[in-house]
């Protein structure tokens, strides 16, 4: 997620005028994609996004308006995605075609997936950790946790049951904070990439700023024992110092995808199994908030906000083959469903959908 909706009150006043122009200038970067291309081979002609929810407004969340990202597919197809702003989880079922509330507070999470084993692992930005969460077991603690009148959250007494969480890390690499873990891959052994921009969240503490000079990519290892920081630098083509945000796998676990979102580049490395990144490669001229994969090996990634839509692109050529128009901006997308051939697509205060011809490449089996 890039820092497009923040609080509106006078505390983070300064923030959020920051946050527009880091917005406007990211935008401007991400290079245009071609919608005259049409739709992708791997989508019917003809077929249309249809809009499957909208997520309400509702007082406590921390910009007035809500703002949809992070989708993933469970292993029954059913996906679960964040309303950031209000920190909660959702979930669509895709048998009913019901969207709930699957947790909240869910520690303003972002960029989430699933493990083998069934459970959500999450970028929990509240305070830069990464939790894995059961869909079975539940736990009880206090509420809310934290209390934090900043953002809405009203000083209520009890205790609340949730969804059990485990923390995975937290949140500091050589002492210092992360900037911030955005979004995540996991590849088949359970080691894990993360990318960890910088970007100043409302419902941080007051005057915390960036210790980690390098916005770059973090590999958890298997064990959960060993955070290490894979790339030394993540610099465009032109040499500037780029901005990881999305980033996905191929299901070998040999090569992984990475966005600069202001940089309006994706490349791809070879993946060591100490967890190295080598053999940067770019890939194509479009950055990304969020991308995912197909079984064919084409990525599908959130287009800027001018137009508004999926941009599709061959890994084996870097030449886009299509273009998914969407009535809000995409942020982030999953395959999914029954037969796990549906696109889902979170684009601001709105949940969408497109049936396709391929399966996801990287669905847990």
């Amino acid at each position: 997620m890039c820092p497009h909706f923040v609080a509106m009150n006078t505390r983070f006043s300064l923030f959020v005028w920051g946050a527009l122009l880091v917005m406007t200038s990211f935008d401007a970067a991400m290079a245009a994609p071609d919608t005259m291309k049409g739709l992708p081979p791997t989508i019917s002609p003809g077929s249309q996004v249809e809009k499957l929810a909208t997520l309400p407004v509702e007082a406590y969340t921390v910009s007035g308006q809500p703002f949809t990202e992070g989708t993933t597919c469970a292993p029954n197809g059913d996906i679960y995605f964040v309303e950031q702003n209000s920190s909660k989880i959702m979930k669509w079922s895709v048998a009913d075609r019901v969207l709930s509330v699957f947790m909240h507070p869910a520690g303003y999470s972002n960029g989430m997936s699933f493990d083998s084993a069934g459970n959500l692992i999450a970028c929990a930005d509240e305070r830069n950790e990464l939790w894995s969460i059961s869909l079975t077991e539940t736990e009880t603690i206090p509420y809310p946790q934290p209390l934090n009148p900043a953002v809405g959250d009203k000083p209520t007494a009890g205790m609340i049951t949730l969804p059990k969480r485990t923390v995975l890390m937290d949140g500091r690499y050589n002492g210092n904070l992360l900037g911030g873990p955005n979004d995540l891959w996991i590849r088949p052994d359970g080691g894990l990439y993360f990318t960890d921009p910088f970007y100043p969240r409302p419902w941080w503490a007051p005057g915390r700023g960036q210790e980690q000079q390098l916005k770059t990519v973090y590999f958890l290892s298997p064990d959960r024992k060993t955070l290490t920081r894979v790339l030394p630098d993540f610099l465009s083509t032109k040499g500037i110092p780029g901005t990881p945000n999305g980033i996905i796998g191929t299901p070998d676990g040999k090569t992984l995808y990475v966005a600069d979102i202001s940089g309006s580049e994706t490349w791809k490395f070879d993946v060591g199994n100490d967890g190295s990144l080598t053999n940067k490669t770019w890939v194509c001229p479009f950055g990304s908030d969020g991308m995912t994969l197909d079984e064919q090996g084409n990525l599908y990634l959130s287009a800027g906000a001018q137009p508004s839509g999926v941009t599709v692109v061959s890994t084996k050529s870097g030449q886009q083959i299509g273009f998914i128009p969407v009535p809000q901006q995409p942020s982030n997308m999953c395959f999914g469903g029954k037969d796990h051939k549906t696109l889902y697509i979170t684009a601001r205060t709105g949940f969408y959908s497109i049936p396709t011809n391929v399966k996801g490449a990287n669905l847990v089996k």
